[in-house]
């Protein structure tokens, strides 16, 4: 066993280091080495016999021995010049046919018991330069030559005759019991290489099959995953239209409430409304990890004022952190400017880290710090809570993990939180860190590049209200006759209220007769009329008759849905104009953009969105007014 390994190591040491990356390659040098360094020794009792046995040896002994211990320098030959391995494998197989073919002239001519060792040429031709057709015309071709030269000199001279044929016979035994154990040893490796070649393949035809397992599992969990996607995508489309109608009409209970001076009311709808936004919470954030884990989720890179954000973060967060008795400081570094990076979802995990830090802390301090380092922002949220052992740091951020049951007894919570967060800020290629001690407090690092790359997919919009764009199309003017109502209650099953001339038209496209009706009272609040139907294959009819000043149209409805009705909307020349808002449950924000919309409201539908779509309707009918005066 140790002169196997010892034979080894030196086989390698031999092997050029370009020619050992290829498995197979690698195997026929080391058979061309081995073959080298045995061959010499086994054929040395043939010219030792004739030196002894020939009356007169000299030159034809000499120049055979020179010839056979001539193999071992091609070993030195190949370690110097490893790139010339191809060949030096040719001469050696000439060197070797040349040894044959000498020894047989001299020595018995066609009776020659040398003659047997021409049949090892090919095998080891093919051994040492693989089956290439280089190799198949060399071999054929020396062979031949080899042949048809010691053919000529058999009719053209006499084979001289240095030992009697018949006293050949010990060198006939030596040369057959040498060829057979010189095909032996080189049998038995080759049939060592082909057993190893045979274990891997086998191995490799096992790694195929584990392969072939893995892939169909991975196939079936990216199936499941995307099962799981729209499983979610449609619960959050199930779970988000009741608590439509719950905040919507808990707000308007709210507001009748407070004017009405009904205070033992007041705090009941409160109650309503603060549960209906933590579900609403609760909805968004497991479909935003859905949307992570399926690699769906995207940015909407813009530049962010920092100076700027950190004014919106603080005013919301200090009435948080004076819920439980804490002191809230911000502590700016010096020229912040501005970064490129996704608002909405730096918005987002900053306002966890707030809260996390607000819930978790009492009669104590909340520090938000935000600097520049370099190319990198750094934004730290630091309390003096109830701190985090390191047991629980790790699994901090997995999905629907607290730091303790007890905790999550006490304080609440889903545990979505920071690992929602975690997620959004490797999404924008940083990270948040934690540092934190039981009972001393926490301290969380916000670390993201200054330029967040631009997502080349379509952006993922959150269900914050959304900033309107409006084309440049006319709006009907506040005293403006507007066209016969009967139409547009014909149409459908379409309901409106009383209109009003001097009050504009909003048309509402919806399958939800409860959203219906929520969304008509809350624009008639805001002192427009609704004209709502539940009939999209109506919609076109109907704006071209009322001429509305806007369209609100949902885009998942059954049948004839939003982005058939919005197509229909801007094909038609009557209707083009008028500047439509898709309302959605989903972020289709660069779609309804592409598609030719104005903007999108997401669902639930409450009172701040519906303000903050009437702002950007009234400040566009402003500056088309003004346009108009001017022109």
């Amino acid at each position: 066993m140790a002169f196997l390994t010892f034979l080894q190591r030196v086989m390698n040491w031999f092997v050029p280091e370009h020619l050992s990356g290829d498995l197979h390659t690698r195997k026929r040098v080391q058979m061309f080495i081995i073959s080298h360094v045995f061959g010499p020794i086994i054929a040395t009792p043939i010219p030792l016999f004739l030196w002894f046995n020939d009356p007169r040896p000299w030159p034809q002994v000499p120049i055979l021995a020179a010839s056979i211990y001539g193999f071992w320098p091609f070993l030195a030959l190949v370690k110097l010049f490893p790139r010339a391995y191809t060949p030096l494998a040719m001469a050696s197989v000439l060197n070797l046919t040349f040894c044959i073919l000498w020894g047989t002239y001299n020595y018995g001519g066609a009776s020659s018991p040398f003659l047997v060792w021409l049949v090892l040429t090919p095998l080891l031709a093919f051994m040492y330069m693989g089956s290439t057709w280089t190799a198949r015309i060399f071999v054929l071709g020396q062979i031949t030559l080899g042949i048809a030269g010691l053919y000529g000199a058999y009719l053209y001279t006499d084979f001289p005759v240095h030992i009697p044929v018949e006293n050949m016979v010990v060198a006939g035994v030596l040369s057959a019991l040498g060829s057979n154990i010189y095909v032996f040893m080189m049998a038995a490796y080759y049939s060592s290489v082909v057993d190893s070649q045979s274990e891997l393949i086998k191995e490799i035809d096992r790694h195929q099959s584990t392969l072939k397992a893995l892939t169909r599992a991975k196939d079936d969990a990216e199936r499941a995953n995307g099962a799981k996607s729209e499983f979610l995508a449609k619960m959050s489309h199930e779970l988000r239209t009741p608590l439509n109608a719950v905040l919507g009409y808990s707000e308007l209970l709210l507001e009748d409430a407070e004017l009405d001076g009904r205070g033992e009311q007041i705090a009941d709808l409160q109650k309503i409304s603060a549960a209906g936004k933590h579900l609403l919470a609760m909805v968004n954030d497991i479909l935003d990890i859905s949307k992570i884990e399926a690699g769906k989720m995207v940015l909407h890179v813009e530049n962010v004022d920092l100076d700027k954000l950190i004014d919106e973060i603080e005013a919301t967060a200090r009435p948080l952190a004076a819920k439980n008795a804490n002191s809230f400081m911000v502590e700016r570094g010096p020229d912040l400017g501005v970064m490129r990076a996704d608002i909405t979802k730096l918005r987002q995990a900053i306002f966890n880290l707030l809260s996390n830090a607000a819930k978790f802390t009492q009669n104590g301090q909340i520090t938000l710090s935000v600097k520049r380092n370099g190319d990198w922002m750094e934004i730290a949220v630091a309390d003096t809570g109830i701190g985090i052992s390191q047991e629980q740091q790790k699994v901090l951020f997995s999905n629907f993990t607290q730091a303790s049951s007890k905790i999550a007894a006490v304080y609440g919570g889903t545990g979505l939180g920071l690992s929602l967060s975690q997620n959004l800020c490797r999404l924008m290629g940083g990270r948040i860190e934690i540092e934190s001690e039981s009972g001393k407090g926490s301290l969380f690092t916000i670390r993201l590049p200054a330029q967040v790359e631009q997502a080349a997919a379509e952006p993922i919009i959150s269900a914050l209200p959304l900033p309107l764009r409006h084309k440049q199309a006319g709006f009907p003017a506040d005293g403006e006759a507007e066209a016969d109502e009967a139409a547009a209650g014909r149409a459908g099953s379409s309901r409106d209220a009383t209109i009003p001339d001097q009050r504009p038209r909003l048309l509402v496209v919806d399958d939800d007769r409860s959203f219906l009706e929520l969304a008509e009272r809350l624009f008639a609040r805001e002192g427009y009329t609704p004209i709502c139907t539940d009939a999209p294959q109506s919609a076109l009819q109907i704006a071209r008759t009322v001429k509305p000043a806007a369209i609100f149209l949902d885009i998942l409805m059954p049948g004839f849905d939003g982005w058939d009705v919005l197509a229909a909307l801007k094909a038609d020349p009557v209707t083009a104009d008028i500047p439509v808002f898709m309302i959605s449950i989903l972020s289709e924000r660069s779609k309804a953009l592409a598609a030719g919309a104005d903007g999108i409201v997401m669902k639930p539908f409450d009172g701040s969105k519906v303000k903050a779509a009437l702002a950007g309707l009234k400040a566009t009918r402003g500056q088309l007014r003004a346009k108009a005066v001017n022109g």
